[in-house]
């Protein structure tokens, strides 16, 4: 499932990634995520990444987490 998500997130560009990983990162520590920009937020919808929650924030998907992680390993390799 990983391989279809490389070939869809060749859109997004890094600050997209960038706020994925501030959802995330305020999700796993308990928080309401931040204010994302409208643009950012319908992208990053759009590709199936985060979700809407109750608060009028986003929540990140299986398919978001599982994308972060494999730019999380591209961004490895590139260094």
């Amino acid at each position: 499932m990983l391989g279809d998500v490389a070939g869809m997130d060749s859109n997004l560009t890094p600050e997209d990634f960038d706020w994925l990983r501030n959802i995330r990162a305020a999700a796993d520590a308990g928080r309401g995520s931040p204010p994302v920009p409208k643009s950012v937020a319908a992208k990053l919808a759009a590709f199936g990444f985060v979700e809407s929650n109750a608060l009028g924030g986003f929540t990140v998907t299986e398919l978001g987490r599982g994308a972060l992680l494999e730019q999380d390993m591209r961004d490895a390799e590139d260094r």
